[in-house]
């Protein structure tokens, strides 16, 4: 496939978004990204905030349904005309009622360039509050079956094109759950293991790495920890843009 930049951030939904959202879009107006995907943004005047403040530098979009909360608080922003895109949800409403609004799922985008076709999946999966990721706490079983429906997702996309799935899996990148979506999904990880944390951190907490970049095997896929710094905001206050960093890849 042609050479792909490819962004994965959480936006943070909290915590004066737009003040955020704004400066965002700055630098990824700026940015050398062919396609960026991003999260938590459940809100539909957020969402239409930052589409707005992007549609020239990013002119196609794709997201799930918009109301009463954009599915997954999911877009996926792109350079590169899009061939289609669809969304499932991967979360059991049935057991979590809190997240029954969010729909928490995978945006699956199809493109084209140069002739050459791939898909990028975006997802935000639950979180794990209790940071405890053994295979003996409870909510590991949730992450596990969302897991186990993301990767069967990925397996049922038959046209034998290349996969990129990125996005806040919110499972750490050393962990046997991930390690268990990769074999059950065919893709690697392009950090090749490195666990640095993706999630900036906080007192009593060193972060870990949550957010996720998956290739096809035998795809070029270089990966990286970006956007970690403050940055200024319109209002001159210099602000980090989330609590999590992005992360991104040079694919192709």
């Amino acid at each position: 496939m042609p050479k792909v930049r490819v962004l994965s951030f959480n936006t943070l939904y909290k915590d004066e978004p737009r003040v955020r959202l704004r400066a965002l879009a700055g630098v990824l107006a700026e940015s050398d990204y062919d396609v960026v995907c991003l999260q938590e943004l459940w809100i539909p005047q957020n969402f239409a905030f930052i589409r707005k403040l992007t549609r020239s530098a990013f002119p196609y979009a794709a997201s799930g349904v918009r109301l009463p909360r954009v599915a997954g608080g999911l877009l996926t922003l792109s350079r590169i005309p899009l061939v289609g895109h669809r969304y499932r949800v991967l979360a059991a409403p049935d057991k979590w009622r809190r997240d029954l609004l969010m729909r928490r799922g995978v945006l699956l985008t199809r493109f084209a360039a140069d002739g050459e076709f791939f898909t990028v999946a975006n997802t935000h999966l639950s979180p794990n509050h209790q940071t405890d990721w053994s295979k003996a706490a409870p909510f590991t079983r949730v992450q596990q079956g969302e897991l186990a429906r993301l990767a069967t997702t990925v397996r049922r996309i038959d046209s034998g094109e290349p996969v990129i799935a990125v996005g806040d899996f919110n499972v750490p990148r050393d962990s046997w759950l991930l390690e268990g979506f990769e074999a059950a999904s065919g893709l690697r990880d392009a950090f090749d293991g490195d666990a640095a944390t993706t999630f900036r951190p906080v007192p009593g907490w060193d972060g870990a790495a949550l957010d996720q970049v998956l290739v096809t095997p035998g795809l070029m896929a270089k990966a990286e920890v970006v956007l970690r710094d403050k940055v200024r905001m319109a209002d001159g206050r210099e602000r980090f843009l989330s609590d999590h960093y992005g992360v991104a890849a040079t694919i192709g």
